[in-house]
């Protein structure tokens, strides 16, 4: 003979919260705003060809354009075969700064242009 359930000798609040379907994740946080954005480099690692031990503080920029697609846009997705609708403006630099460090021969090397030094929602 076999005796009571757990779930029958339970109180109900926690029977239901033991039965309850767990809460559903929260929905994934919008991309940030268009803006200005760092990454730390070696000098090296520009792919550029300077032996360097350096590290730089590449800027660029990056984040989400919150407009409506272009009537070109569209237009060039519906041809294109790009299936949705494109052509909103893009976060890109609208200023750029030089950058300078020390190479391995100890000679400043001057990279002009090459961060991005403001950021705006182009196009």
């Amino acid at each position: 003979m076999a005796g009571p359930g757990l779930r029958s000798l339970l109180p109900l609040p926690l029977l239901l919260l033991l039965t309850a379907a767990p809460p559903a994740p929260p929905p994934p946080a919008p991309p940030p705003p268009c803006g200005l954005r760092s990454l730390r480099v070696g000098a090296g690692a520009l792919g550029l060809g300077y032996p360097s031990p350096e590290t730089l503080v590449f800027r660029y920029c990056g984040g989400r354009c919150p407009a409506p697609p272009t009537l070109h846009g569209r237009v060039r997705g519906a041809l294109l075969g790009e299936g949705a609708p494109g052509g909103g403006p893009c976060c890109r630099p609208t200023r750029y700064e030089d950058a300078a460090f020390l190479d391995s021969g100890l000679r400043w090397v001057t990279l002009p242009g090459l961060s991005a030094g403001a950021c705006a929602c182009l196009g």
